[in-house]
């Protein structure tokens, strides 16, 4: 088999600046025993994956979720990226391991990141003396050669403070990305996977129940468009993680919103806080009080009520339940209706014809539950590869095994294999790092999936190092998870 070497590496939930992230800790300045031991494997690994002379070597995709941008303090966020690009994106020579250029996919927690690419375009435009029409709605599909993507100022900023990555630029595609091999028969969808979520498509949910102009029905769910979803929702995404991330009085014992989700009387309380605040923010937005009966004698304030609680409450209820699989089968639902629907809408729109026909890929993370599979969905005439990339903080206090990290590699057609770096040890031991594909006949030939796992085969003692490190640091973060819960006072856990 030729030698066969990545051109993508996606890494996603990193939440860099957070205490519960196992890469970033307390003091978010300093560089973690983790994430010090990530970065010696990784060099050690691109090294032995390096392309021949004169090829690129791999661009690195974040997929979301990279900054908790929005339950921690900004300064804390950006010093622990910048440790993140010292430790990881450069050699022990200060060279650069990856391309010049990263594409981040912005998530739910750094959504910011997306609204300050969209003023850095329209400012653009208005430097070569232009006047948008309106602020991007999404970024082009594809990247191609000839697609300008909007670029992210923060992470170009805190890349270029790093010695050895002056001429690095960041560029934002949102909400998804797509690459496409040479033939056009290949084709990886990469969404950080909060759309996938019912959760964040509230506002979409409360659309389709709303009467639309002359009492007609709104648009139904079945038929939004990416760009749809995120004109809908965007503002809801941003509401949840800037306004209510602390959740106020549900209790220091709930200051982010995992723990909120793993709490069932915070949760509730949590719901009917958001309900509140919506009921307030429609009614003054359509000049009716949340009494008024809006649409067979519903009432705005049940009708929120109500989609809050499918969404937001039952999402709380199904984190705290369905730690032993990686994927609910009420997320697979969803999962399937984010492919087959917008995604197949989208690729359509940007000039595939024929989207059933596609080899598809979908590489998402959200769920902090790394797994690869194969899906069959309508309207692909084959099953789509899904590969999840997980998480790198502690969701709860106790060990889950479906819970964990992974990275994603791509080679030029687009083959593809996971890096599972780990998951959570269960009984005091934890899985070593290995290479792993979709578990289908496709495996045996698939050229990344072997160059992956010779490669780690090749530098195990420095992935056996990483394990002991991840082991210890995710221990520690469940035993202070435990310490909080059991010495918070009484009247906040009640």
């Amino acid at each position: 088999m030729p030698h066969c070497t990545p051109r993508y590496v996606c890494l996603s939930d990193l939440h860099l600046g957070a205490a519960y992230s196992t890469l970033s800790g307390a003091d978010p300045a300093r560089c973690s025993d983790t994430l010090a031991a990530l970065g010696a494997a990784m060099r050690q690994l691109l090294a032995q994956l390096a392309p021949p002379a004169g090829e690129p070597p791999p661009t690195l995709i974040l997929l979301g979720d990279v900054l908790d941008m929005g339950l921690s303090p900004m300064g804390a966020v950006a010093q622990a990226f910048a440790v993140f690009a010292r430790e990881v994106l450069v050699d022990a020579q200060g060279r650069p391991l990856f391309a010049p250029r990263v594409l981040c996919v912005p998530g739910n927690h750094d959504h910011h990141l997306w609204r300050a690419a969209q003023d850095a375009q329209f400012q653009g435009a208005l430097d070569a003396g232009a006047i948008p029409r309106d602020l991007l709605e999404h970024t082009a599909l594809f990247d191609t050669p000839g697609a300008t993507l909007p670029p992210s100022p923060l992470l170009t900023r805190l890349l270029r403070s790093v010695p050895g990555l002056a001429g690095a630029q960041c560029d934002i595609a949102y909400p998804n990305l797509a690459l496409l091999d040479g033939p056009r028969q290949r084709c990886v969808v990469l969404h950080h996977g909060h759309y996938v979520d019912p959760m964040y498509r509230l506002v979409s949910s409360l659309n389709a129940q709303l009467p639309g102009p002359g009492g007609r029905s709104a648009r139904p769910a079945d038929t939004l468009t990416v760009a749809q979803l995120e004109a809908q929702n965007g503002a809801w995404v941003d509401f949840l993680w800037s306004d209510l991330g602390s959740a106020g009085s549900t209790g220091q014992s709930a200051t982010t919103l995992y723990e909120i989700m793993r709490d069932g009387g915070a949760s509730h309380a949590f719901s009917q806080r958001v309900a509140r605040q919506l009921v307030a923010a429609i009614g003054a937005t359509m000049g009716t009080s949340g009494r008024a009966a809006i649409v067979q004698g519903i009432t705005l304030e049940q009708l929120v009520l109500g989609a809050v609680d499918a969404t937001l409450g039952q999402a709380a209820e199904s984190q705290r339940g369905s730690y032993a699989q990686v994927m609910a089968p009420a997320d697979v639902d969803d999962l399937r209706w984010y492919l087959a629907g917008p995604v197949r809408r989208q690729l359509r729109r940007e000039g595939l014809q024929h989207p059933d026909a596609l080899d598809l890929a979908f590489v998402f993370g959200h769920t902090h539950k790394p797994f690869e599979d194969q899906l069959p969905v309508a309207g692909f005439a084959r099953p789509v590869s899904v590969y999840n990339t997980g998480g790198w903080v502690m969701d709860q206090p106790t060990m889950a095994a479906t819970q964990g990290a992974s990275a994603v590699f791509l080679d030029a057609d687009l083959n593809m294999a996971a890096l599972r770096l780990f998951n959570d040890p269960v009984n005091g031991r934890i899985a070593p790092v290995q290479a792993r594909g979709t578990g289908g006949f496709g495996d045996a030939g698939n050229p990344m999936l072997a160059a992956l796992a010779d490669a780690v085969a090749q530098t195990a003692p420095t992935w056996q190092a990483f394990s002991a490190c991840v082991q210890q640091a995710t221990e520690q973060r469940a035993a202070t998870l435990l310490d909080d819960f059991f010495h918070a006072p009484t009247q906040e856990r009640a």
